[in-house]
């Protein structure tokens, strides 16, 4: 027992010095903590003090019944580079910038760009051997998902001691940086987020939902909560949550819809893609045919107050123009309203709100109200689809208001065979006991 010492002691140190949360098993753990062999660690002494020599693998599953093959080795002793060169050591860079995004910095947006460039140049660059190590394989799939040159993956994907997860992760996410989505999403799809590695959980999911939105909304839903629940707090969650509210929408869940949207307003009211996304959501909920649009409205109204009031006027002005190409009369009708009471005189934003209220209004009792407004707007502020919309919507708001023209009397005499037609009805209503008609 006392020579079983020294290797126990190692083996916890080694944990400990990694910063290893508890004992770890023949395991491994995220970001830079070295595999533990405990298997190795507790090999039995022989009769000299000396340890014995640990037992050869099977070759297969077959040559040694009952037991175990050894644990696949997930990284090598010596790395092929310096540590600091590590790709897995670098993605954590790309990570701290993207999640200073989400929190709204302007310069760290700026900074992705060229970090993404020169990461994608140093793995390509990088020895064959460092893909031997799968912390740096889950690091290159997590760039390449993240929007990296897929070419980083190609040499991976030739590496015998792969393990399968990894794997197969590597060909999903190479499709997908390939713009292979059918291939990609059949790969992924069977991947299962919440039991890969931290590093891969939350993105994996996050393609997953954003590959099969159209062909599934509701299992989208499904992977983008996982998402979130995986990458709490970063640009993954972020993401996620702007699909997710989006697609809520279009499937009418409408407690969820308002329980994420304060969610994504409170954990992510300064993200550079906040702007962006409520014009995004607000046009898409326009274009929805909705059976209750007077809730909507009175939902997008609470939401809109959130907003500074010099952004209102541009997403109200979104909404009517995309309401007004989805015939959502009452939402285009309201939401150009609202345009007009907030812009100031003369100004380009006050013709389009006119233009839309006007072409809402067109196809409505309300249509003189409507040829009214359309006749004030001032052609020469708008551009050409804004002036292809005027003309649309006057020629239906002068179709609705004119009286249908009588059909012209017909002076030619009537034919022969019409006159026998109705001479022989007359005998047959005669003999029924009916009047002639």
């Amino acid at each position: 027992m006392i020579a079983l010492l020294p290797s126990r002691a190692l083996v916890i140190a080694a944990a400990f010095a990694a910063g290893a949360p508890g004992t770890v098993l023949a395991g491994e753990l995220h970001d830079g903590i070295a595999l533990i062999n405990v298997a190795a660690a507790d090999t039995p002494a022989d009769a000299h003090g000396h340890a014995a020599e640990a037992p050869k693998p099977a070759e297969s599953a077959e040559s040694a019944e009952g037991e175990a093959p050894a644990p696949l080795k997930l990284w090598p002793e010596m790395p092929a580079v310096e540590a600091d060169k590590q790709p897995y050591i670098l993605v954590r860079s790309l990570r701290s910038v993207q999640d200073q995004v989400a929190r709204g910095s302007t310069s760290a947006h700026e900074q992705q760009r060229d970090l993404m460039r020169d990461l994608g140049a140093q793995m390509v660059a990088m020895p064959v051997a460092v893909w031997d190590d799968v912390r740096n394989v889950r690091a290159a799939i997590f760039f390449v998902l993240s929007g990296g040159n897929p070419t980083v993956l190609r040499p991976i994907t030739e590496r015998a001691m792969l393990p399968t997860v990894e794997r197969r992760a590597v060909r999903g996410a190479l499709a997908y940086g390939e713009g292979r989505v059918v291939d990609a999403l059949g790969l992924l799809q069977k991947l299962d987020a919440r039991s890969l590695d931290p590093l891969l959980g939350g993105i994996v999911a996050l393609i997953q939902g954003t590959l099969i939105t159209k062909k599934d909304p509701v299992k989208a839903i499904r992977f983008f909560d996982e998402a979130r629940l995986l990458a709490p707090g970063t640009l993954i969650e972020e993401s996620a949550l702007r699909q997710q509210i989006l697609l809520l929408a279009r499937e009418g869940e409408l407690e969820r819809f308002d329980l994420l949207t304060a969610q994504y307003s409170r954990r992510f009211p300064n993200s550079l893609f906040a702007r962006s996304f409520r014009r995004q959501f607000f046009a898409g909920v326009a274009r929805q045919n909705f059976k209750r649009a007077s809730e909507w409205i009175s939902r997008t109204e609470t939401e809109l107050m959130k907003v500074p009031v010099a952004e209102r006027v541009g997403l109200y002005l979104a909404i009517a123009e995309e309401a007004t190409r989805g015939g959502n009369i009452d939402i285009a009708r309201y939401a150009a309203g609202k345009a007009r009471e907030l812009s100031r005189a003369d100004s380009r934003t006050l013709q389009r709100a006119k233009l839309f209220e006007g072409a809402a209004l067109a196809v409505t009792p309300d249509f003189e109200q409507g040829l009214a407004l359309l006749n004030e707007v001032d052609s020469s502020k708008i551009d050409t689809s804004d002036r292809d919309i005027r003309e649309s919507a006057l020629a239906v708001a002068g179709a609705v208001g004119r009286w249908p023209v009588p059909p012209a009397k017909n002076e030619e005499p009537e034919p022969e065979s019409v006159g026998r037609a109705q001479e022989l009805l007359t005998k047959v209503n005669a003999l029924l006991g009916e009047p002639s008609q």
